[in-house]
C-alpha cells in the first residue's frame, strides 16, 4: 500500500505540472464589466490611447477579406470575413450608420471573424447589440489564448438585475422598443496582466454576433461599469490546479485501497 500510495503521488505530480503548462496562459488575467443601460460607448477619459471603429464607413455585406482599419492616418490592425449591416432592430449604435455581425443566416460565409491588432492592447470595448448565450470572444497574444469568454456570462448576470429590464430591446430610435426578448449593453474586457494582439469573434449558434463601436487602449485608468468576471491572480490559478489534482488523486487511492481491502476479506 505504502508503494501504491508513492508511485501515485509521484504519477499526480507529473499529471498535476502538465496540466499547469498546457492550460491556455494566464487564462484568468481579464476582467469583465458592463456600462448601465443605453450606453453605446467606453468612456475614454479612462483609456490611453484609444481608437473607435464605428464600421459607418464600410459596404454593406459580406467580404472575406476584410478591412484595414486605420485612424488619422495609423494603421490600428485588419479585420478578416466580415459581415456588415444596415442599422436595424437588431444593432447600430445610436440608431444609424452600420454595425459588425456574424451570422451564416445574413450572408456571412464564415462562424468566426478576427481583428488582427498591430500594436499590443490592455483594453477592449464593444456595444453588444440583439445579444445571446451564442457569442464567443477569444483573446490571444501572439497566437496564443490568452482569454475565451461566452455571453452565456453576461446573458446571466443581466439576467439576475434588479434592472435588468432596462437592457432589453433597442434603445435607438427608429427602433426604439423592438427586439424585446434580447438584452443590449457596452461590454468591457480589461486585460490586467498583459496584452492581447488578436481578437476573435465567433458564434456558435445559428443566431448572429451583432456589435458595433470597438474600442481599443493600450492601457486604462480604472475597471468601469458592473463587473461580471473578475481576474484571479495567477498563482491562485495554478494552487487550485494543484489542490484539485492531489484531491483527485487521494480520492482513486482511497477507492483502490477500499476494493484491494474487499478483494482481499473475500
Amino acid at each position: 500500500m505504502k508503494s501504491l500510495l508513492i508511485k501515485s503521488a509521484i504519477a499526480s505530480g507529473v499529471v498535476l505540472s502538465l496540466a499547469t503548462f498546457t492550460r491556455p496562459v494566464m487564462a484568468t488575467s481579464f476582467t469583465i464589466s458592463i456600462e448601465d443601460p443605453t450606453v453605446q460607448n467606453a468612456q475614454s477619459s479612462n483609456l490611453a490611447n484609444a481608437h473607435v471603429q464605428n464600421f459607418d464607413g464600410q459596404t454593406q455585406g459580406y467580404n472575406a477579406t476584410g478591412f484595414t482599419w486605420t485612424d488619422a492616418g495609423t494603421t490600428i490592425g485588419s479585420y478578416k470575413n466580415t459581415l456588415i449591416e444596415n442599422a436595424d432592430q437588431y444593432g447600430g449604435a445610436g440608431g444609424t450608420g452600420k454595425y459588425f455581425d456574424v451570422n451564416t443566416n445574413r450572408g456571412s460565409k464564415e462562424t468566426v471573424s478576427t481583428l488582427n491588432l498591430t500594436t499590443a492592447q490592455k483594453y477592449f470595448g464593444l456595444w453588444w447589440s440583439a445579444g445571446d448565450a451564442n457569442n464567443v470572444m477569444t483573446f490571444l497574444s501572439q497566437g496564443k489564448v490568452v482569454q475565451t469568454m461566452t455571453t452565456a456570462n453576461v446573458v446571466s448576470y443581466i439576467a439576475n438585475l434588479s434592472n435588468k429590464a432596462s437592457y432589453y430591446s433597442n434603445p435607438n430610435s427608429p427602433f426604439k422598443g423592438q427586439n424585446s426578448g434580447e438584452p443590449y449593453a457596452f461590454i468591457n474586457f480589461y486585460d490586467v496582466d498583459g496584452t492581447f494582439d488578436q481578437v476573435q469573434f465567433t458564434n456558435v449558434g445559428g443566431t448572429g454576433f451583432e456589435s458595433d463601436n470597438h474600442t481599443v487602449a493600450t492601457d486604462y485608468k480604472n475597471i468601469t461599469g458592473n463587473v461580471v468576471i473578475k481576474a484571479v491572480p495567477e498563482s491562485s490559478s495554478v494552487l487550485g490546479v494543484f489542490v484539485i489534482g492531489f484531491v483527485g488523486a487521494t480520492s482513486v487511492l482511497t477507492r483502490r485501497a477500499k476494493k484491494n481491502l474487499v478483494l482481499e476479506l473475500s
